[in-house]
C-alpha cells in the first residue's frame, strides 16, 4: 500500500470514529428510568426564580419548595418532561430553565462552535496537505552547497 493511500485510510478511519462518536452522544437514550430519577433531573434543569443561578433541588427557597412539588405532582400524574417544562415556561418565562432550547437564536448558540472547530479542523488539514504537496526537498540542494563552498572560500 503507498504512502498516500495508507493517509487516505487514515483519515477515512478517523473520520467515521468521530462521525460516530457523534452519533452516538446525539442519539443516546439519557432519559431517566424512575420517577425519582425524572424528578431529580427536573429539578436540576430548573432555576429557582428567586434565587441567583440555583436550581430549585438546591435551593431553600418557598417558591423553590412549590415547584419541587409541582414537578412531583406532574410526574405521578404522567406528565412528560417536556410538559413540565413547557407550564414552568409559562408560568415563570423562559429563563427558568438552566438549559436552554436549541431553536431559533439559541440553536446557533449550540451549532456556531461546532462549524467553527469543524472549519478550522478542515482548514489545518489542507494548509498540511498543501504544504506536503509543495515538494519542499529534504536535504541540501545543489545551489545550497554551492553557496556553502563559495562563502567558505571567502572566508579563508
Amino acid at each position: 500500500m503507498t504512502r498516500s493511500a495508507r493517509q487516505w485510510v487514515s483519515w477515512s478511519v478517523l473520520a467515521v470514529v468521530v462521525v460516530a462518536t457523534l452519533a452516538v452522544g446525539a442519539f443516546a437514550d439519557d432519559e431517566p428510568a424512575s420517577a425519582d430519577e425524572r424528578s431529580r433531573a427536573l429539578k436540576e434543569g430548573v432555576q429557582c426564580p428567586v434565587c441567583n443561578g440555583q436550581n430549585v433541588l438546591e435551593s431553600n427557597a418557598p417558591v423553590a419548595t412549590l415547584i419541587r412539588e409541582e414537578i412531583d405532582r406532574r410526574i405521578a400524574d404522567g406528565w412528560s418532561d417536556a410538559e413540565i417544562n413547557g407550564l414552568l415556561v409559562e408560568t415563570y418565562g423562559e429563563f427558568v430553565l438552566l438549559t436552554p432550547s436549541g431553536s431559533g437564536l439559541t440553536g446557533l448558540v449550540w451549532v456556531i462552535p461546532v462549524a467553527a472547530l469543524a472549519a478550522g479542523t478542515a482548514g489545518i488539514g489542507i494548509a498540511f496537505a498543501r504544504w506536503r504537496d509543495q515538494g519542499v526537498p529534504q536535504g541540501p540542494t545543489d545551489d545550497d552547497r554551492r553557496l556553502v563552498a563559495e562563502a567558505r572560500a571567502a572566508a579563508t
